[in-house]
């Protein structure tokens, strides 16, 4: 494996977007921030 096992894409959450694993955090903004040289300080999902 390739350490991708921490991405995930569920239909269910942030309508199927590639996302954190545990996280409502879809992976196209860590990229887009980090790109753009910002930080971002991620907020874990409460029921998803």
């Amino acid at each position: 494996m390739l350490g991708l096992d921490r991405i995930t894409f569920n239909p269910r959450i942030m309508a199927g977007q590639a996302c954190i694993r545990g996280m409502c955090v879809p992976v196209s903004l860590i990229l887009n921030l980090v790109a753009n040289g910002k930080t971002v300080e991620l907020s874990i999902c409460r029921g998803g």
